[in-house]
Order: C-alpha cells, then sequence, then structure tokens
C-alpha cells in the first residue's frame, strides 16, 4: 500500500481557480501566510513569529487578514541571503619592507 503524499501541491487548486476569476488583474500578486510560508520553505508558525517580531517580510493587513506581496516575499529572501566568510580567495601577500 503506497504512502500518502504528505506533501501539498503548490500553487494549491483553490488559489488557481481564485485566480482564474481575477484573470482581468494579472498575476496574483498577494498570497495568505500558508502560502507565502511555501514559497519561502518555511512554516508558517515560523512566518507569524517573524512578524510578531517585526523581523520579517513585509506584509499587509486587510481588515483581518494578512496578506504578502510576492515581491515583497522576494525582497525579503533577497535580503536574508548571506556569503560565506571562508570563500576561496587567494591570501593577501603584504611587501615586506627590506632595512
Amino acid at each position: 500500500m503506497a504512502l500518502p503524499n504528505k506533501r501539498a501541491k503548490w500553487p494549491s487548486a483553490q488559489i488557481l481557480t481564485r485566480s482564474v476569476l481575477v484573470n482581468e488583474a494579472g498575476p496574483i500578486r498577494f498570497v495568505d501566510t500558508e502560502a507565502a510560508a511555501k514559497y519561502l520553505a518555511l512554516d508558517s508558525y515560523t512566518l507569524e513569529c517573524y512578524r510578531s517580531l517585526d523581523n520579517g517580510p513585509a506584509f499587509y493587513k486587510f481588515g483581518r487578514y494578512v496578506r504578502y506581496a510576492v515581491s515583497d516575499l522576494d525582497a525579503w529572501a533577497e535580503s536574508c541571503r548571506r556569503s560565506t566568510s571562508a570563500s576561496p580567495r587567494a591570501p593577501q601577500i603584504l611587501p615586506v619592507d627590506a632595512t
């Protein structure tokens, strides 16, 4: 017996159905917390904690609903990018003063 796939397909069928309804508006600009967390490969609880600590991506409040702009998610993910301090670079050789 095959085990069910625990990973949900993203974007979900519900989001795709709603996108058809707003076809005139263009591509989807805002996503909810769960979709934003999946987009960033995070847990939705982690994203909620970042929001409460004012440490995560920018968000919008539409009444009681929290929404994230996809462009803000991309910008926040880019701001989290780090490079290793041990990058392969030739060591700097300082000149020796001959006295």
